[in-house]
């Protein structure tokens, strides 16, 4: 098996930087770019891994001290550069240390992210690629590596970076130091200022069939093909979101997406967020996620099954229910309903108070389902 098959799909990628490989042609910068979970990070790790290992070829070996360091993400000459907390004029970002709590998380999704290259990289509170990091950046590629090879540098979500690190970054780039290789992440490429953009070679990352996630589920989780195709479909061309879905219960989180549903509809607010105290009390991003991208499916399926019947609705196990929503809400706007599950992803991202989030959701569909406006 290639080191490049950990990456699922992505063949265009995977062939143009092996190419660029064996022609000893690799740009100085690169940016991956594409939609969550399509295996950006994956092809980063897999491209460094190929970089650093001791045999110099177009494919890693994975047997020797160079590669087995890559898999624990513990080589020295790889370093990885995220979005934390702090910011423009905060402490953490001009200086000083990042408390041991966010250093203990930074440390167990690394752990995570080694055992499984599609785990996300989720700080709380996250907001900005900090400028200090943007400084050791520059200090550590002006070094002699410890190790034979490139350093390499792989940056995630670099949309967050604030105007301070954005043009910090764009001086190394313009006068990049020898055996020094960027691999640059994002799923807002629009979002990307132009001067960093412009200085990197784009590869893009396609979002993922659902026969290839099916498929690497079955070959990878060794998880039954029907169930595996279940979770391809409801992940929307994501992978880490399929894994997730299984690891955690999909049966019981499709559920509570029914659950929030139906009591969003209720007369008792104080009543409901008791109810749903696991999504309104988490200090993490990623289960509420889950709930908003299961209430997108439904929402969906809904909008199908009303103007085209069973074919093509995800949900197929959820008929009855399904037709029971369509039946008493069909007249309401359910595209509406979308649009509002989607803006409340947005306000995630931007790392909006995950409570005011949910509520104003609540609001939001309430009022487009019973009212209509």
């Amino acid at each position: 098996m290639s080191s490049w098959d950990i990456v699922i799909g992505q063949h265009h990628a995977k062939a143009l930087l092996a190419k660029a490989i064996e022609q000893r042609r690799l740009a100085h910068a690169y940016l991956f770019w594409g939609p969550e979970g399509a295996g950006k990070s994956a092809l980063a790790i897999a491209c460094a891994k190929v970089l650093l290992c001791d045999a110099g070829g177009v494919s890693a070996c994975g047997v020797c001290p160079s590669c087995k360091k890559v898999n624990h993400l513990q080589h020295p000459n790889l370093k990885f550069i995220f979005a934390l907390p702090g910011g423009e004029g905060k402490k953490n970002d001009d200086g000083d240390s990042l408390d041991t709590e966010v250093r203990d998380e930074i440390r167990r999704q690394m752990a995570q992210k080694a055992r499984q290259p599609y785990a996300p990289i989720a700080i709380a509170k996250a907001t900005t690629i900090r400028i200090k990091d943007i400084r050791a950046i520059r200090k550590e590629a002006s070094m002699t590596a410890t190790e034979q090879g490139k350093k390499i540098f792989i940056l995630f979500d670099v949309e967050t970076m604030n105007e301070p690190s954005a043009n910090a970054f764009l001086k190394i780039l313009e006068e990049p130091p020898d055996d020094t290789l960027f691999l640059l992440l994002t799923s807002q490429k629009e979002q990307v200022r132009q001067t960093v953009l412009s200085r990197c070679q784009t590869v893009q990352c396609i979002r993922l069939r659902d026969d290839e996630i099916a498929g690497a589920l079955e070959a990878r989780e060794t998880i039954d093909p029907a169930r595996a195709v279940l979770l391809a479909r409801l992940s929307d061309g994501n992978y880490a979101r399929a894994l997730a879905m299984h690891t955690d219960d999909l049966d019981r989180q499709r559920a509570d997406a029914v659950a929030f549903l139906r009591g969003c509809l209720g007369n008792a607010v104080l009543k409901f967020m008791e109810d749903q105290d696991d999504y309104f009390s988490s200090k993490k991003r990623e289960p509420v996620e889950q709930l908003l991208h299961l209430l997108l499916v439904w929402f969906r399926d809904a909008i199908i099954l009303k103007e085209r019947g069973h074919e093509g609705v995800i949900n197929h196990d959820q008929l009855a229910d399904l037709e029971r929503f369509v039946s008493k809400f069909g007249a309401a706007d359910l595209a509406g309903c979308t649009v509002a599950v989607e803006r409340a992803f947005e306000l995630l991202r931007r790392n909006v108070y995950l409570p005011l989030v949910l509520l104003s959701l609540t609001v939001h569909l309430k009022r487009l389902l019973l009212h209509g406006t």
